[in-house]
């Protein structure tokens, strides 16, 4: 391959141009759909723009016309700031063309069908497609509230703890000792900064979940930890060791709040609706193939 050639597959413009291509590609071997689909870059595919308006145009055959020009011309203003020069736009074309020879060669040699990095783009490309042409209704504040109900504890703020610990490492009797003697000084106002282990998670815990402490720390640990009074230091056993912990603070658990998680619930909402709506569109592409198991 010559250097010119080797520098123009290098560039991403390239890769984004065939990807495009080759969607139109795929999408007129399975026959069309009932919508056409918007374009999926500022850049023209190749083989749609190639043939637009040329009905009697070949597989050998590469047409420039409007459908080409008009769109590098808008990237290069884009990229300028001013409309291109006639030979900036000669230039665009000419490596325009070089791309959609490349692209259908490689066609022509399979070379798609080689690589699953690329059968993964065009595919994940695809689904951006689909999904660009989904046009939901607005829902009324009935439809929300049911949404809403029906996953309410989604919403739901858990109690939470702020605490500080003293960790010992190690669980035998020299580390029962040990923090025993650290119990005894921290109950006496002695700062817990310079005491103890060094622990990997630092000394203080600010807005944790008793679900997520239990899951890093054991259920042990969190065992009657909602009911520690404020400022009291306790011994606690952890999987990691023992831990002189002071409750600082505690926020206490709060029903969901429809009006406060509107616009969460809305936008949750239209995420749901629009992966079961995109679940729908590849349900009916994957009907028009027949697949056969061996």
């Amino acid at each position: 391959m010559s250097p010119r050639l080797r520098a123009i597959a290098r560039e991403p413009l390239v890769h984004f141009v065939l990807i495009g291509a080759a969607l139109l590609l795929v999408d007129r071997w399975r026959g069309g759909g009932d919508e056409e689909a918007p374009p999926a870059g500022g850049a023209p595919a190749p083989a749609a723009a190639a043939q637009a308006g040329e009905p009697g145009a070949g597989p050998r055959q590469i047409v420039i016309d409007q459908d080409v020009r008009g769109p590098l011309a808008e990237a290069l203003e884009r990229v300028h700031g001013r409309p291109p020069t006639e030979a900036e736009l000669d230039e665009a074309i000419a490596r325009w063309i070089d791309e959609e020879v490349l692209y259908r060669e490689g066609l022509a040699r399979g070379l798609d069908r080689d690589d699953p990095s690329v059968r993964r783009r065009v595919a994940d490309k695809m689904a951006l497609v689909l999904e660009q042409q989904i046009v939901l209704p607005e829902p009324d504040e009935a439809e929300l509230r049911a949404w809403f109900e029906r996953r309410a504890e989604d919403w739901a703020e858990p109690e939470r703890v702020d605490f500080t610990h003293v960790f010992v490492a190690g669980s035998g009797a020299e580390a029962e000792g040990r923090a025993a003697e650290l119990l005894r000084r921290l109950e006496g106002g002695e700062p817990p900064d310079l005491l103890g282990d060094r622990f990997s998670g630092g000394r203080r815990y600010r807005g944790r979940k008793l679900a997520d402490l239990a899951e890093s720390f054991g259920p042990e640990f969190v065992e009657g930890l909602d009911r520690q009074p404020i400022g009291a230091w306790r011994l606690r056993r952890s999987r990691h060791g023992l831990h002189l912990v002071r409750v600082d603070r505690r926020r206490e658990a709060r029903a969901a709040d429809f009006e406060a998680a509107a616009l969460d619930v809305l936008k949750e909402w239209q995420d749901a609706r629009r992966a079961e709506e995109l679940a729908g569109r590849v349900r009916a592409l994957r009907a028009r193939w027949q697949v056969i198991e061996r």
